[in-house]
């Protein structure tokens, strides 16, 4: 059921839930269900599905009137979304005082978690009601005012289910007090729309309030990344996530090392049969700070084999070596198509090893021949 709303005439209290709702910079209430007329669907396309018949659900709006009803309705949820935020927070503020008082009093932690004297805790999933500690509330404050910045800042996405969790408590506590407070009549379907609209996926979020038990896994999984490259506070999750650069490496090793060829003493065996040609002196120039050699075959494959030494075809090999060096400082390897003078092209490999003193040294590897660029 669709709340009943007359645009044209609303109550004063109502106005200013409104004017509220424009001070949340961070949300856009396209994310509410409203997709604006004709002027706004430029700015507002990114956000749109076509409906079945092809069209831009803007186009679905039979009147002036449908079009203003349903904006007014999006900044009423939004007004109600910030009036939510202080209301929540004060409450789970006074319940980790409450259960903290409790706790060190060995009071009854679980009989307040269900009495109406609890503020936020008793909005929380049931089936985990024995988990909810001071300790444990205080980690999920910490998730609702990160929201609750976000909201200003600039929502993108839940970073955990915790995040998505404290969408909907700030959904149901400010549609709630908008109820009561303001008289908006938005109710369940508000709800359902505040969540819906900020939130890629309710399921999970659906099926915890269902459960009728939770475990210890799953209650401290709550404030684990669902992206291994999203980075959470520390105080939510302790352990930390691999970094993108760690990921990236683990990446990279499995999929694309190439080992040295000449390892240890084969390295200078190679060097004093042709194998291997030495441009350290070269190398110096562009800032590797060891020894490093071509492998002939690269050489040859680039017809650099017999130029004079003026000709600087060193610099061709060198110049992208040292920029994926920079770009890429933990890899053991690094690919890259070399090219030569008239238009040769060879698919190398600068690759990190150590000779037979362990010291560290460099080799460019040939790897094959260039078939197709991309």
């Amino acid at each position: 059921m669709v709340p009943e709303i007359d645009p044209q005439n609303l109550p004063p209290r109502q106005i200013d839930l409104i004017n509220e709702g424009r001070r949340l910079e961070g949300i856009d209430i396209t994310l509410f269900g409203y997709f604006g007329g004709p002027e706004l669907q430029g700015a507002c396309i990114g956000r749109m599905q076509l409906d079945e018949d092809g069209q831009l659900p803007a186009s679905n709006y039979d009147s002036p009137e449908d079009r203003l009803h349903a904006l007014v309705q999006a900044q009423l949820l939004r007004g109600a979304l910030r009036r939510s935020i202080p209301i929540v927070l004060d409450g789970i503020f006074e319940d980790i005082f409450a259960l903290r008082t409790l706790e060190t009093t060995d009071g009854d932690v679980g009989a307040y978690v269900t009495s109406a004297a609890a503020r936020m805790v008793d909005t929380l999933p049931r089936a985990y009601r024995s988990h909810y500690t001071s300790g444990f509330l205080q980690r999920f404050a910490v998730v609702l005012s990160e929201v609750a910045a976000e909201f200003e800042l600039g929502w993108d996405r839940a970073r955990t289910f915790a995040h998505g969790l404290a969408v909907y408590c700030l959904a149901r506590s400010g549609v709630r007090h908008a109820d009561a407070e303001y008289g908006t009549k938005l109710g369940a379907i508000g709800i359902d729309r505040i969540v819906s609209g900020l939130l890629e996926d309710t399921d999970a979020l659906q099926a915890t309030y269902q459960r009728t038990s939770g475990d210890d896994d799953a209650a401290s999984s709550w404030f684990t990344p669902y992206d291994a490259a999203a980075r959470v506070n520390p105080y939510l999750h302790p352990e930390g996530q691999p970094s993108t650069e760690q990921i990236d490496l683990l990446e990279h090793q499995v999929t694309s090392e190439v080992p040295e060829k000449y390892p240890g003493t084969s390295r200078q065996v190679a060097l004093r049969n042709g194998e291997l040609v030495d441009i350290s002196p070269y190398a110096s120039r562009h800032y590797f700070l060891c020894p490093v050699a071509v492998e002939q075959a690269v050489l040859d494959a680039l017809d650099f084999t017999g130029l004079p030494p003026d000709s600087e075809w060193e610099d061709l090999l060198l110049y992208i070596a040292w920029h994926g060096a920079a770009e890429h400082p933990a890899w053991k390897s690094y690919h890259y198509i070399a090219p030569g003078f008239e238009g040769e092209k060879a698919y190398v490999a600068l690759v990190a090893g150590i000779d037979e003193l362990e010291s560290p040294v460099l080799t460019i590897q040939y790897v094959g021949e260039v078939l197709d660029e991309s």
